[in-house]
């Protein structure tokens, strides 16, 4: 079985969509990351996106990715698919706690399929 998490998720994620390295940053992903429960492969927020080699998680569509790099690839052309606008701004912005990035982008996270709510329960 393949792990859930890519080694270092969080920083190759935030090299690859240029997002700013920021603690407030990395405490809303880890919550993102739990608040989507689950073990897909290489898949730390349960992404559908389809990837060259990627597998069926559930019926939902999550899917498995073959390695960390397809998993950070496929996560990163979601975010920035143009569905969520205010949580790319603010990942390349930095300056905001993570209460505020789940709050200020609660519709984007709601619309992920996350729910802002259990995100923030879980800050």
């Amino acid at each position: 079985m393949s792990p859930h998490l890519p080694l270092l998720w969080r920083y190759r994620i935030a090299k690859a969509g240029r997002f700013k390295v920021r603690p407030a940053t990395w405490k809303m992903w880890a919550a993102w990351a739990r608040a989507e429960g689950g073990h897909a492969a290489y898949n730390p927020w349960n992404t559908t996106e389809p990837w060259p080699g990627a597998t069926q998680y559930n019926t939902a569509g999550v899917k498995n990715y073959p390695t960390g790099a397809a998993g950070v690839a496929a996560t990163v052309k979601t975010l920035t698919n143009g569905y969520y606008p205010g949580l790319v701004r603010d990942f390349r912005a930095g300056g905001k706690s993570a209460r505020q990035l789940v709050e200020d982008n609660a519709a984007e996270l709601d619309k992920w399929g996350t729910g802002s709510a259990h995100i923030l329960e879980l800050l």
